[in-house]
């Protein structure tokens, strides 16, 4: 899979760079704050989350061609209905939310109870902005309830201006006010808690939940076998049912049962069953369909899936599937597994004792046993940010097991919630490498002052066909309120409004289905132009050096932008003030 273009292929834009970034360059704000962003220095300013400037590709950002994905890990904690928000690099449960009611601190309302009752949540899914999703089954004959957590921000329900959430162990909170027995929005007492939606019907038993192409929701319903598809925004149905027993006639034909599924970048589902089927429905990413839905048989019971390097692999018999052929084959693992994933590298991992890492020519790479201290089985395998492996011991305990990426050496066992049931996209790998081939810099610029008015964003890039570069930006007068504020998309060199001293720059790189990376070439960013931008049109150039010229002699209102000196009065003195300030080269002469 190519993520990059080539050197050979950049070679043709060297020139077009250096000139673009020069011109920038000399694009300076005498009155108003900027900054240009363009060499590797200029870059490391900022965080690279999948993306790089590695040689002989310098001066530039495109994607990683090994994948990585968020530090942080959702898991869902089946025997107490919570979800653990883990640090993967300090190893530490940052968070743990309700995903149902329950007294600070307690079991939820139906009590302490095993991994097959009550609400039950397992399946977790991060889209690629970091929020998370996680899915309570419901064994009780009800609906499944599903969650959206926000990675940033939060919603101000109690209208104090303080951000109300979960910090480390402990959830917050959440008691079921008018006893209807839902979780309605004024009952959600974390604020980072931004909806709850019930999916599917009484009994339908969500066992599946994934991201599609456009960032929407796929919920698995098993007992009534049947897909939906939410909105992510709000949690309201955007789709379904859709039935997963194809019509009669079907060369595919087969009902099976959602249990566990993933999206592949040209938008098909590929569902797990729990049997020997292993579903597809095609154009997800329509909001109507129709939807082609199917299946493949391959002998053996499957229970978990994982996607990469072209293929679709099923943990329980451990088989592989090519798509371009509809064949199954052996993965190469000699262990045996349930959950399983694709790491960054392409190989696969699995295994519910010992833990295996195979390359994709099937090759084992390492195995690993259990670590002292550690649960005796394992239903959840999952890869975090530095491709080191997660294994969920499944036990009233709550513990995870973690190893080096690399070698398999262990790196240590933390806990977590009771019956810790992950096997699903917990830490956003495949929405952000499979699904979305994607990649971010977040940069922060200080202008200087308080309330600064914000003027453009530019930029240069280098887009292949189906890829893209986004640009979003957020403002704040402190650093630490930057990630309570919403990102909003800019437009190329087009005037947004907004105030702060501090702006927060994301540009996000996104691949095209074949995997090839656009490339930023460089960014940069101004402060709102006031004084001597007489058109008001964003900049200082010639054509505001003439108005100030034909206002001699008036007498200016109050900050009239022509009045570059502010001593109430338009003279040459503002033309020559003003001629420093331009944003065009010998825009006065």
């Amino acid at each position: 899979m190519s993520r990059t273009l080539s050197w050979k292929t950049l070679g043709r834009y060297a020139a077009l760079s250096l000139a673009g970034s020069a011109a920038l360059a000399a694009a300076t704000l005498a009155q108003a704050a900027s900054k240009t962003y363009t060499l590797d220095a200029d870059f490391d300013l900022g965080v690279l989350d999948g993306v790089n400037h590695t040689a002989p590709n310098n001066n530039q950002l495109q994607l990683n061609t090994v994948g990585t994905t968020f530090p942080v890990m959702w898991v869902a904690n089946a025997g107490e209905d919570t979800v653990s928000k883990f640090d993967t690099t300090n190893n530490v449960e940052l968070a743990r939310y309700r995903t149902w009611f329950g007294p600070d601190g307690q079991a939820g309302s139906r009590g302490i109870h095993g991994a097959y009752s009550g609400p039950a949540p397992s399946r977790t899914a991060v889209d690629i902005q970091g929020n998370a999703y996680v899915l309570n089954r419901f064994f009780e004959n009800k609906r499944p309830v599903l969650i959206k957590i926000l990675a940033e921000g939060f919603i101000d329900r109690n209208g104090n201006g303080v951000m109300d959430t979960s910090v480390g162990s402990t959830p917050l909170n959440m008691a079921d006010l008018n006893g209807n027995d839902q979780i309605d929005d004024n009952e959600i007492t974390d604020e980072r808690i931004a909806w709850a939606a019930e999916v599917g019907s009484q009994n339908g038993l969500g066992r599946a939940l994934c991201i599609g192409t456009d960032g929407n929701l796929w919920v698995g319903m098993y007992n009534e076998l049947t897909y939906y598809k939410v909105n992510a925004a709000n949690g309201s149905q955007i789709a379904g049912p859709i039935s997963t027993n194809p019509t009669a006639g079907n060369p595919n034909a087969g009902a099976w049962s959602p249990y566990g599924c993933l999206v592949d970048a040209s938008g098909t589902l590929w569902s797990a069953s729990l049997g020997s089927l292993l579903g597809k429905i095609t154009n997800t990413a329509s909001n109507t369909g129709p939807y082609g839905v199917s299946s493949f048989n391959s002998g053996n019971f499957n229970y978990g899936i994982a996607l990469g390097n072209g293929r679709v692999y099923t943990g329980g018999e451990m088989y592989t599937f090519n798509p371009a052929t509809n064949t199954f084959s052996p993965t190469g693992f000699t262990v045996g597994g349930y959950g399983l994933v694709v790491d960054g590298g392409g190989n696969i991992v699995s295994g519910y004792g010992d833990v295996q890492k195979v390359s994709s020519a099937g090759v084992v790479q390492w195995t690993a046993p259990l670590q002292p201290g550690s649960a005796g089985f394992a239903v959840g395998v999952q890869v975090d940010s530095n491709n080191d492996v997660w294994q969920m011991g499944f036990d009233a305990n709550g513990r995870m097991q973690k190893y080096r990426g690399t070698d398999g050496a262990p790196l240590g066992v933390f806990p977590v919630g009771r019956d810790p049931y992950t096997y699903s996209d917990a830490a956003g790998f495949a929405a952000r490498n499979v699904t979305n081939n994607t990649g971010t810099w977040t940069v922060t610029f200080d202008a200087g002052a308080a309330g600064t008015p914000w003027g453009k964003v530019n930029w240069n890039d280098i887009v292949p066909a189906g890829g893209s570069v986004q640009v979003s930006v957020r403002m704040a007068d402190s650093i630490a309120n930057l990630p309570l504020q919403a990102y909003a998309p800019v437009s190329k060199n087009v005037q947004f409004p907004g105030n702060g001293r501090f702006i927060q720059i994301q540009t996000r790189l996104n691949a095209n289905t074949a995997g090839t990376s656009p490339v930023l070439l460089d960014l940069s960013v101004n402060s709102l132009v006031t004084a001597c931008d007489v058109d008001a049109d964003g900049d200082v150039d010639s054509a505001d050096i003439t108005l100030i010229r034909a206002g001699f002699g008036q007498t200016p209102a109050a900050n009239d932008p022509r009045d570059a000196n502010a001593d109430g009065k338009i003279t040459v003195v503002d033309t020559r003030t003003c001629a420093t300030r331009c944003t065009r080269p010998s825009c006065a002469q």
